[in-house]
Order: structure tokens, then C-alpha cells, then sequence
């Protein structure tokens, strides 16, 4: 699961690839991001994700790619680190900002009695507003495009609980209520119905072929 964590460095280090590819040569100057990471119930995480250019390297960019969604076609791949289910690439010439829309399955994990989400190793957390539910971090770094320097948010869903930050295992840790038995049914259903619709249908025949068939007096 851990590896499941790093979806804003696979988009930061595709950028940075296409500047190669591109042969866009860096200068000393800056790459700023920011960055809203929203959790659902579910572990889900639903990212917007904007990275500013200064100019000289935002209008060759835009003169040089043609398609936005080279920065995110390696999450598509079957060797990505990350699962998908949405991705959205958008070009803001008023800003210089490129904004990229991504959810990404199962961010956070179900630990029994509280859930986990892995953050960025180079983050650095920078407070916890427990009336809003959110986190804030900054991070500083360096690749491909230059000098990188932002911020991001991780917000916790409406009825979290009991939010920490370990800092030594770069975790947030945060508590929900227990569904009701209703509630569970609907959210064990609703994955099955999902991958018979993908067409893994073995998947969703797991469900059938774990329950006895009902007793019938012999004819």
C-alpha cells in the first residue's frame, strides 16, 4: 500500500520528463505548486493538483506539447504505482498554471480501528486545523524543471475523528464511525457491481459461489 502514496510525485516527475523530452533547457528559476488532497469515506483521494510556470518555460510548454495527458500517461500504465479512476489535464494561460484533476483509488487504508494515508517523503507538515479536518504541509525540492516550492492540503472526510501526524512514519492517522449493517451492505455491493461492469466477471461471481446453496428436502 505504501507504494500507493506518491501520485503527486508520479505527475511532478512526468513533467519533468517532458521538459527533456521537449529539450527545454532549465534555468535557475522557479516551479511553484499547490495542491488539494480530499479523502473520501471510502480511502479514495480526489486531487487537484496546480504547478506555475514562469513564463519562458509555461509558453514552451504550451507551444511544445501538444497533449497534456503525456504528463499522466504513466499512471495509466499496468506498472503504475497508483490506481486511476479519473484524470483531467488543463492549460491556464492568464495563470501560467497547469492544473491537473486525478482520483486515485484507495489512498487510505482500513486498519480496523482507524485509517491511514501515507504522505510525500518530502513534505514537511506544517499544522493541523481540527475544526476544518485538514492538514497543511509544504515541500521544497528539485528535479528535471528546476527548483519546485509549494504547499498542499490533505482534507479528511466530514466525520473523521482523533486526526494525528506521525512524523517518523510520514503517516496521518484519523478515525470514522463504524456504517451501519445497511450502510456495509451498499458498500460491499457497490465494488461488485462495478467490476462486473469492467467485465470482471470472476470478481463479481466470487460473491455467488461463496454462499451455500439453500437446503432442499431430497424429492
Amino acid at each position: 500500500m505504501r507504494k500507493h502514496s506518491h501520485l503527486r510525485s508520479a505527475v511532478l516527475l512526468g513533467a519533468a520528463a517532458v521538459f527533456v523530452l521537449a529539450g527545454l533547457v532549465v534555468r535557475a528559476q522557479e516551479v511553484g505548486y499547490d495542491g488539494q488532497f480530499t479523502l473520501s469515506p471510502n480511502g479514495d483521494l480526489d486531487i487537484v493538483l496546480k504547478l506555475t510556470l514562469p513564463m519562458e518555460k509555461y509558453q514552451y510548454m504550451r507551444d511544445s506539447v501538444s497533449n497534456l495527458y503525456l504528463f499522466m500517461r504513466g499512471l495509466a500504465s499496468s506498472r503504475a504505482d497508483v490506481e486511476v479512476a479519473q484524470k483531467k489535464a488543463e492549460w491556464d494561460d492568464a495563470s501560467r498554471t497547469v492544473t491537473f484533476t486525478i482520483r486515485q483509488l484507495g489512498a487510505a487504508r482500513n486498519m480496523g480501528n482507524h485509517w491511514e494515508a501515507d504522505i510525500e517523503p518530502g513534505a514537511v507538515f506544517s499544522n493541523l486545523d481540527e475544526a476544518k479536518k485538514t492538514l497543511y504541509f509544504n515541500e521544497n525540492g528539485k528535479n528535471q524543471m528546476g527548483d519546485v516550492r509549494g504547499n498542499f492540503r490533505v482534507q479528511l472526510p466530514a466525520t473523521a475523528t482523533q486526526a494525528k501526524y506521525d512524523a517518523s512514519r510520514k503517516i496521518v492517522s484519523y478515525v470514522l464511525p463504524v456504517p451501519s449493517s445497511a450502510s456495509l451492505k451498499t458498500v460491499l455491493l457497490v465494488p461488485a457491481v462495478i467490476m462486473l461492469v469492467l467485465g470482471l466477471g470472476a470478481f463479481g461471481a466470487s460473491f455467488v459461489v461463496g454462499r451455500k446453496p439453500s437446503q432442499r428436502p431430497p424429492a
